[in-house]
């Protein structure tokens, strides 16, 4: 479990690390981003933060088995992926179900996994 949440904590803050760096070039470069609208280099930017902050909060969660470091990074990952499942097409769908939903909702299923091991 801690792996796991180790690797979803660095996919994520990565995602948000390149955001932050280069909008325009995440703009273009992720599957389905240019059909929401012109890119905005500042709201991009906003988002890449709350990636990097919920990265870091599962990270944390993770080597100091802080369940509320994982729930906080949940609430952004989670709501992002649950937004993200509905009104799509099937194939926009299951590209979001594999890169935002399973790394988004996943750390909120192992914050149960892990109540059920300490209680």
């Amino acid at each position: 479990m801690r792996t796991l949440l180790i690797l979803i904590g660095f996919y994520q803050s990565a995602n948000g690390f390149f955001m932050l760096a280069t909008p325009v070039l995440w703009y273009t470069a992720i599957p389905g981003v240019t059909e929401t609208g012109p890119a905005n280099p500042h709201f991009i930017r906003d988002i890449g933060l709350a990636f990097i902050a919920a990265g870091a909060g599962l990270l944390i969660g993770a080597f100091k088995q802080d369940r509320r470091a994982i729930l906080i990074a949940s609430i952004f990952l989670g709501g992002h992926a649950l937004l993200h499942l509905h009104g799509t097409t099937p194939m926009d769908a299951l590209r979001d179900i594999v890169l935002i939903a399973l790394p988004g909702l996943l750390p909120l299923a192992l914050l149960t996994t892990l109540g059920r091991r300490t209680a």
